[in-house]
């Protein structure tokens, strides 16, 4: 039997948005651009908070088209004391309510020397959510990135100092996590919680402006889309054409991966122009490090500088890492623990 606001009864507690919301019309659409096939089963990362919120409240709509069996996941971070037990006890209710399967994970420790605590909970959080998935045997993986977090990303880039594949900022799909709401603001994701009937909770750290990037998002994006209306939709729109761009070169054609290291020959990239030849470096790094974090222009043509060094020059970069010299070529490399220079 069909609701009367045209969506099927596959979820207690839930009203769904009419089957021709906008919203929804566009959820649905956008979701053709996914890998995601009937059948499948698709993890939720839920933090409580309005976009994650929007997110769960889209999918729940857009059933069964696509016919996906939903859980909800959380993280909690261990860093805001009663605040973050009470954002872990707000998901699992919601779970709860809804009928929907949720399960949880606790990060410890803190983090090294040569990281932020930042850098420390996004790791923390995807390796858990990670886990939560293989655990679960969960298919994919979905998080509630929103355009806004996508303009501020390519902004952040741009302040630290990024090449063209940078600029794709935050990638729709990245191996089985996918990120379905980038095309919507968060402002658009908690109309449709509202909409839904699902409340959500502020975290109380996104105000905190010792962070850079609260107080690009509470500062400077509000002055810039005042002052330029439809700036952050077309932030968004480049980062998107950055990613369909693609990497002109794949950097395994100019160097070999062995042990967790990466070497090129100082005469194959003398052959480059310099532009190709930054963007492969810089690919290189994603590769054997697994992200490009605190990589920024300056390593990167550091690193090109290291063609015309004397055997034996090195350059430190952030995470541990390092770019040596040798008679022929430049070996990309993690240093051992607790040495910041080779």
């Amino acid at each position: 039997m069909v609701r009367a606001n045209g969506s099927y009864p596959l979820c207690p507690g839930f009203k769904s948005l009419h089957r021709h919301h906008p919203l929804l019309k566009r959820f649905r659409r956008d979701l053709k651009e996914y890998p995601l096939q009937g059948g499948q089963r698709l993890l939720l990362a839920v933090s409580g908070g309005g976009d994650s919120v929007g997110l769960l409240a889209l999918f729940l709509s857009a059933r069964p088209r696509p016919d996906l069996a939903l859980g909800l996941a959380h993280v909690h971070h261990n860093l805001r004391a009663a605040e973050a037990d009470r954002d872990q006890e707000f998901v699992g209710r919601l779970a709860e309510t809804l009928g929907l399967p949720y399960a949880s994970l606790t990060l410890r420790g803190k983090p090294a020397p040569t990281q932020s605590w930042e850098e420390w909970a996004r790791e923390g959080r995807y390796a858990a959510l990670e886990s939560l998935r293989e655990r679960g045997r969960w298919d994919w993986l979905a998080t509630a990135h929103s355009r806004d977090d996508q303009a501020e990303t390519v902004l952040l880039r741009i302040h630290r100092g990024t090449g063209l594949q940078g600029l794709a900022a935050i990638r729709p799909v990245a191996g089985r996590v996918l990120r379905p709401v980038l095309g919507f603001s968060g402002l658009e994701l908690r109309e449709a919680a509202a909409a839904c009937g699902l409340s959500w909770i502020e975290d109380s750290s996104n105000r905190d402006r010792r962070f850079l990037r609260n107080r690009l998002r509470l500062d400077v994006m509000p002055v810039l889309e005042t002052s330029m209306p439809g700036f952050t939709r077309r932030l968004s729109a480049l980062a998107r054409l950055a990613a369909e761009a693609g990497p002109r070169s794949n950097p395994l054609e100019f160097a070999n991966l062995s042990a967790g290291t990466l070497y090129y020959r100082c005469d194959a990239l003398a052959a480059l122009p310099r532009g190709e030849g930054l963007e492969l470096l810089r690919q290189g790094l994603a590769l054997v490090r697994g992200d490009l974090r605190n990589i920024g222009e300056r390593h990167l043509r550091a690193l090109w500088a290291l063609r015309e060094a004397r055997p034996g020059a090195t350059v430190a970069l952030p995470g541990g890492w390092a770019g040596v010299r040798d008679d022929a070529g430049i070996r990309l490399q993690a240093l051992p623990a607790g040495r910041t220079r080779p």
